[in-house]
């Protein structure tokens, strides 16, 4: 035989037993997952399998199980098979591990309405357009040298709010911490997006707004049966489906009127803030230059900056003066340090932040108790895969419970006390790689604003401090309630009011 053709035979008969041992093992593999059993849970109903376990606060609830049926657990919404993660190790099975096959979303009706179909970046499924959305904002609107260039529109935002709430001393005002923090946000995000504010702090209708975004989470979050047991969708039981309805039209109504005007001025001239074209005038470009990008796109993620840029951020600020105002010794501790640091001759900048360790420590102990997204944003396995021994199925519905794993008294120390000295001696930290202390997710799909959120936390609790003295009104001195209310985000039932007595001389404040 010619040795060529006897070497091209030799090979071909290698390649085909390779490949006949590759099926094999990947029968053997498939064989072997489909024998798998799923994580442990609880049994449930028919048809709605264990909806009426939830309660109105999903994340206690599952806390509470988890503790039955271990921190992989298994539980049924309707048709839907539901992976609830309670651990920190088993986050970093799903977030790290097997990060790309939990990369993908799912959504519910209120999330395809508020979305517009789930195409913004924070409901996108995993794929090319989610890619080209992270890279934008990654460029225009969180990269470092962005953030540095608008830190004077942070600056004034928060130096703006101190003089509000002077005014409201010298009147004997209380100050709604969550309301002022949230105008904070709010008055920056439009200068972010649009150059300008959308509305006037303190107006009726920026209140309304807030109501209007706190609608949006809690609609998003809450159970809607509808969702779960897919005939009954007819029936709107909960009045849901109508109540998104309407108040996503507002919303598109108010997105198409900032789209008009700004197209109407781009007919003679560019918008921009200091020489920087701002993050609408950024995607009206990319739309023409022949991307993708549709006015849909771009209207969902004018609703991801109008919604989740605003309410995580005051919330986590709400509850951080929340936890102060229950600890004073914790509250002086944060001011003698701004005192020793910064000093009582000028205001506190986002360069302090890195020289003001207490601070930093109050923060993220703020973030492991009261974590904006307690459980996280739901993803969703693409393909079915094993984690510890156990079958996930594909399209399984994926909560990491956040809430639970800040209080996993096998990782905490006393997990249940607000103790930011914890933190002083600690290398934890928030920012996707310590799965102890997950506020903003992991891995692919963690938080995109992270790093505005980390600047603006920080730059308002501490100018907060800093200005002012703060105290309980008289009526409610007896204690402050802590009692939450869920949607995606995690809000305080009752809003923290507090009255501000100014610390330092009148040259401080002009």
């Amino acid at each position: 035989m010619d040795p060529i053709n006897f070497a091209s035979s030799i090979y071909s008969v290698a390649a085909g037993i390779l490949l006949l041992i590759i099926i094999i093992f990947l029968k053997q593999k498939s064989k072997r997952s489909l024998s798998l059993p799923l994580p442990p849970g609880p049994p449930g109903w028919p048809f709605i399998g264990n909806l009426l376990q939830l309660g109105d606060k999903p994340h206690q609830s599952l806390h509470l199980l988890a503790k039955k049926y271990g921190p992989l657990m298994t539980i049924r919404l309707g048709r839907q098979t539901t992976l609830v993660v309670s651990s920190s190790s088993m986050a970093r099975e799903v977030l790290k591990n097997n990060d790309q096959s939990f990369s993908s979303r799912t959504t519910n009706t209120a999330v395809r309405v508020f979305a517009y179909q789930g195409t913004s970046l924070v409901w996108s499924p995993y794929g090319p357009r989610w890619r080209l959305l992270r890279k934008i904002c990654n460029t225009e609107i969180f990269s470092t040298k962005r953030l540095d260039t608008l830190q004077h529109l942070r600056r004034e935002e928060v130096f703006t709010a101190i003089d509000y709430i002077l005014k409201d001393s010298k009147k004997g005002n209380i100050v709604n911490i969550g309301e002022r923090a949230f105008m904070i946000s709010l008055g920056l995000v439009g200068k972010m997006v649009y150059s300008k504010k959308v509305f006037e702090t303190g107006s009726a209708q920026a209140a309304e707004f807030k109501d209007m975004v706190w609608e949006v989470l809690k609609l998003s979050g809450v159970p809607n049966i509808s969702d779960f047991v897919p005939f009954l969708g007819r029936f709107d039981l909960q009045g849901l489906n109508s109540k998104t309805k309407i108040l996503a039209q507002r919303f598109d109504g108010m997105f198409n009127r900032i789209i008009e005007e700004r197209l109407a001025q781009r007919s003679h001239t560019q918008c921009n803030i200091n020489g920087v074209k701002d993050f609408l005038d950024v995607m009206l470009d990319l739309r023409d230059d022949g991307t993708q990008l549709t006015l849909e796109n771009i209207k969902g993620m004018l609703m991801d900056m109008f919604v989740a840029g605003t309410d995580t951020t005051s919330a986590t600020i709400e509850w951080t003066m929340t936890e102060l105002l229950r600890n004073p010794t914790v509250m002086r501790k944060v001011q003698a340090e701004l005192d020793d640091v910064v000093g009582v001759e000028r205001r506190m900048e986002e360069a302090d932040i890195a020289n003001l360790p207490y601070l930093r420590a109050v923060v993220k102990e703020v973030f492991r108790l009261h974590p904006a997204a307690p459980l996280n944003i739901p993803r969703r396995a693409d393909k079915s895969c094993e984690i510890s021994g156990y079958l996930v199925p594909e399209n399984t519905q994926v909560f990491v419970n956040i809430w639970a794993i800040g209080r996993d008294p096998s990782v905490w120390r006393d997990p249940l006390n607000f103790n930011p000295d914890r933190f002083l001696e600690s290398d934890i930290d928030y920012k996707g790689q310590d799965f102890e202390l997950l506020p903003f997710g992991a891995g692919r799909r963690i938080c995109i604003g992270l790093p505005l959120a980390h600047k603006m936390v920080h730059l308002v609790v501490g100018s907060l401090l800093q200005a002012f003295n703060w105290s309980i009104p008289m009526d409610n001195e007896a204690s402050i309630d802590m009692s939450e209310i869920f949607g995606i985000t995690l809000q305080k039932a009752v809003p923290l009011t507090a009255i501000p007595t100014p610390r330092n001389n009148i040259k401080f404040y002009c």
